[in-house]
């Protein structure tokens, strides 16, 4: 009996695929037909993670990491179909090919390609299938939810402040009541994004999912335009590091919406405003006031403050 391990993935994009019980069911029955065994420890899974990307797949690289020890702990790896593995090509070939020198059979148990030469071209075609379905996949997301924003439906979560309800958001007034503080420490007492965060932690407030405030989490809600009543979307994705830095940021669209508003607009504005006029907003008020290398040179990549030194 050969040892394999099984590699299970889900996606929250992909409404036809299996649960991973029955992935894992599957790829047992699979396993005991073929001369296998799967022992518990070999089995590695990835929930709601897309298959287009490594880098967030922490059960593929635990995998990828026992697959280079030696001796080598498993003779192959069983998925369900070649694209819980990988919907990149690229992706796919490197690991298959580091794999293969390792020894590692990568096996999909439904979609038998055998392995004969005719098998190569058969698994490059499945995989570019793949790949293409993803894409697809998420222009057609994009396109549905261009759609619901064009037509000033939610397209996300509802922040601090309120709920969802019947696809729209509603003030939640505890929420709404810490919101309204923070802007009012903000433009009225002149506070800071770390001593505002400092405060509300003080006080046992936590933020929407229950974690300490952070400055950067003060930043999001001071620049967050839904407050008055508007809702902001980057159509292109990875505009979240931009609403940091402003309350517009490049490629961010920004309409009006159909939610109460719970902040009023004179006091966003005078917050968007300081805002600007800021130049170090998350500069610690024991920072050093000496010169040093590179001060007022280097922002940082997610909230676009320069960097400062700090007294110790």
């Amino acid at each position: 009996m050969k040892i394999a391990a099984a590699y299970v993935r889900v996606s929250t994009e992909e409404q036809t695929e299996l649960s991973p019980d029955s992935q894992v069911k599957l790829i047992r029955e699979y396993a005991k037909k073929n001369g296998y065994i799967v022992p518990k420890e070999f089995i590695f899974h990835d929930d709601g993670i897309s298959g287009r990307s490594t880098a967030k797949r922490q059960g593929f690289n635990q995998m990828i990491g026992t697959a280079k020890l030696k001796p080598k702990p498993f003779d192959a790896i069983l998925l369900w179909k070649f694209s819980r593995f990988a919907r990149n090509r690229e992706d796919s070939i490197v690991y298959k090919s580091m794999l293969r020198k390792l020894g590692i059979d990568v096996i999909s148990i439904s979609e038998n390609v055998g392995d004969d030469k005719m098998s190569v071209l058969i698994e490059a075609m499945i995989e570019a299938m793949d790949e293409y379905y993803s894409i697809n996949l998420a222009e057609e997301v994009k396109r549905g939810m261009t759609e619901k924003f064009g037509r000033g439906l939610k397209v996300s979560g509802p922040p601090l402040g309120y709920d969802m309800k019947n696809g729209e958001f509603v003030v939640n007034e505890q929420g709404a009541e810490i919101v309204r503080r923070i802007f009012d420490m903000y433009v009225n007492q002149d506070m800071g994004y770390l001593n505002i965060a400092r405060e509300l932690n003080a006080e046992g407030i936590r933020t929407l999912h229950g974690n300490d405030f952070e400055t950067r989490t003060i930043a999001y809600i001071i620049k967050n335009p839904v407050y008055i009543g508007m809702q902001r979307w980057t159509p292109g994705g990875g505009g979240s590091k931009g609403h940091y830095r402003s309350a517009v940021a490049e490629n961010v669209v920004v309409t009006q919406a159909h939610h109460p508003a719970i902040i009023d607009k004179e006091i966003f504005e005078k917050a968007q405003q300081k805002a600007v006029k800021t130049r170090r907003p998350y500069e610690r008020s024991g920072s050093t006031k000496h010169e040093y290398m590179l001060r007022g040179l280097l922002n940082c990549s997610s909230c676009g403050s320069y960097l400062t030194m700090a007294a110790v």
